[in-house]
């Protein structure tokens, strides 16, 4: 892109009251002509737009500076401007809250989580795929790692001859019911007495701590019973101690020009296909709302995305949220998944 290089010595606004009131004027007009219409900016355009009283040079005037502080860039000479990332991060910072969702909007972040009756894996699918329909962007969640947490409670109940349902309760997460494959067919009164011995020995450990013990502790490792289900068993604690990536809404990659050019939709694509990118896409560590714009990021391939998430309180790193291009409608993203987020926390 063409963008001018800030004068020397002119220091780089760190907020949107370090510009002059005309200054902030046209940046925040031109950020919302481009989110509405994704097509740079010419003053013209804008001067139809806002209306204002200033003759057409004075216009050109404020954009020349505004894109001199390195707050616009041209797409090409000819082309009108577009935001840089610092001049979408003056804009986001200087919203006065999110937009706060519709009474239709709080209803179905309501009613789907009301429907997902605290089973964590499906709150956290369906969370990602709601937020992505009413924001026409591509949701996510990602469930916390729970292999630190402590083991709480452990319950086997059959239901076959060789499958029983495990039962977990970790800290204070809801339960995670579990089948379990067993090598051989185990009686009731057996697999009950085998839980007691399971109890006894791995609860009050962490999961991680749980699955070391079900092979190094010589009372589990000696029990015949036992070691029919001790690899089921400890292939439930991995799952159940795995972090997990929930994306919901691709199909709404195809609506933004943004994605057309394969070297743009290439690394959307990716992310949507591997969970371990995610991690590393989500910043901070404090809960609550966060916006990270193209090159905050902090890799070149994602610098034309903006996430907007919210990491939820509590153990692990579970964060929700939204990724789209650059050009989102910050205020509105910002209050589904602000509203979502604060609602969370109660089921989990």
């Amino acid at each position: 892109m063409n963008s001018r290089i800030p004068r020397a010595g002119r220091a780089a606004p760190r907020r949107i009251s370090d510009l002059t009131p005309r200054q902030r004027q046209v940046l925040e007009l031109l950020v919302r002509q481009f989110l509405a219409t994704a097509r740079p900016v010419a003053s013209q355009a804008l001067a139809v737009e806002g209306g204002f009283a200033w003759a057409p040079a004075t216009l050109r005037q404020a954009m020349n500076e505004l894109e001199e502080l390195g707050l616009l860039e041209q797409p090409h000479s000819a082309a009108g401007r577009v935001p840089t990332d610092r001049g979408y991060r003056l804009f986001v910072d200087a919203l006065a809250a999110p937009a706060p969702p519709t009474p239709d909007e709080v209803a179905t972040i309501d009613r789907v989580l009301a429907a997902s009756a605290r089973d964590v894996e499906q709150i956290l699918t369906q969370v990602s795929r709601i937020l992505a329909d009413l924001s026409t962007q591509v949701g996510f969640a990602l469930a916390p790692s729970l292999d630190d947490v402590e083991l709480s409670g452990l319950e086997l109940v059959p239901l076959a001859e060789r499958r029983a349902l495990l039962v977990l309760a970790l800290g204070e997460a809801p339960v995670r019911p579990l089948t379990v494959e067993l090598d051989s067919a185990l009686g009731r009164d057996e697999l009950a007495r085998v839980a007691a011995l399971l109890r006894e020995r791995l609860l009050g450990h962490t999961l991680r701590e749980a699955r070391r013990r079900l092979t190094g502790d010589e009372a589990l490792v000696k029990d015949g019973a036992v070691a029919l289900v001790a690899t089921a068993v400890q292939t439930a604690l991995t799952l159940a101690g795995r972090p997990g990536v929930f994306v919901g809404g691709t199909a709404h990659v195809a609506r933004h020009p943004e994605f057309r050019e394969a070297q743009s939709l290439r690394p959307l694509l990716d992310l949507i296909d591997r969970s371990e990118p995610w991690r590393d896409l989500v910043h901070g560590e404090e809960p609550g709302l966060a916006v990270t714009i193209g090159r905050e990021h902090g890799r070149p391939e994602w610098a034309h995305l903006s996430l907007v998430s919210f990491r939820l309180p509590g153990p692990g790193d579970a964060s929700i949220g939204l990724l789209g291009p650059r050009r989102m409608d910050y205020a509105r993203i910002m209050g589904l998944v602000d509203y979502a987020g604060r609602r969370l926390p109660s089921y989990f």
